[in-house]
């Protein structure tokens, strides 16, 4: 085999699965707890054409949760870095990076090419509903991740079609915008069961602005959520996991 590091992988599943992961395509919009490990393990998987997609730097706060976020990462674009550790991983990994913020004037541009999945980790409402609504418009194959932040319980977490989601009021409120745009079903969704009780806080009152993630000129401060790196990461191998299972059967 002329990828030894993927011998056990291969050995698992056999050679024509195996095929399919590799020349498979996979788009990947946010890079941070969710969809930093979904896209660590896809590439240990074999899987060798990405599409990668987050605006956002690597932050201080980042580092309790994401993979990508070291103290020598800080400040760089996550797409990069991102596509760093992927061709570290497989040399041969063809990787397309986008520093851009995925909304309906980028979809376009960002899904131009043939893909084998979406993988939606968005924490950000308005761009996830209207890339879900963009998916599925556009017959792309498509998983998503609703709320992990807030989540203590990694046994809650579920696959489900999005409209079969339940107990998450981020899938809630998802669920009910597409159903306005006219979207049903066919779009796998990770959720959890868990039921969250949180007294938010804005940014300001927990850390400083200066280090508050995901800011954009046009857009106001975001609530600061707590999260465990075991379920955001939980989240993450659960949709490489769906994506796996799905192309290599």
């Amino acid at each position: 085999m002329s990828y030894p590091q993927f011998s056990r992988t291969h050995r698992l599943i056999g050679e024509k699965k195996f095929k399919t992961l590799q020349d498979s395509h996979i788009i990947i919009v946010g890079l941070g707890a969710v969809g930093s490990y979904a896209l660590e393990a896809l590439a240990r998987s074999g899987i060798e054409t990405f599409t990668l997609v987050d605006f956002d730097t690597v932050g201080i706060t980042n580092i309790n949760r994401q993979l990508f976020a070291l103290n020598s990462t800080i400040g760089e674009l996550k797409v990069d870095v991102a596509k760093k550790r992927i061709l570290d991983i497989n040399s041969k990994c063809n990787v397309r990076v986008f520093p851009l913020f995925a909304q309906e004037e980028t979809f376009d541009e960002i899904c131009s090419e043939r893909s084998d999945f979406l993988i939606d980790a968005i924490d950000s409402l308005n761009p996830k509903v209207a890339l879900l609504e963009y998916a599925y418009t556009h017959n792309i194959r498509c998983i998503s991740s609703m709320g992990a932040a807030l989540k203590k319980e990694a046994t809650n977490i579920q696959i489900a079609d999005l409209m079969d989601t339940h107990t998450c009021s981020l899938a809630k409120t998802v669920r009910n915008r597409l159903k306005r745009r006219g979207v049903g079903r066919g779009i796998d969704a990770v959720f959890s069961s868990e039921k969250v009780e949180y007294e938010y806080k804005e940014a300001n009152e927990e850390i400083e602005p200066s280090l508050n993630e995901q800011l954009l000129e046009k857009g106001r401060e975001r609530r600061v959520l707590g999260s465990l790196s075991t379920v955001t990461g939980l989240f993450g191998l659960t949709l490489a996991h769906h994506v796996i299972k799905t192309l290599s059967n």
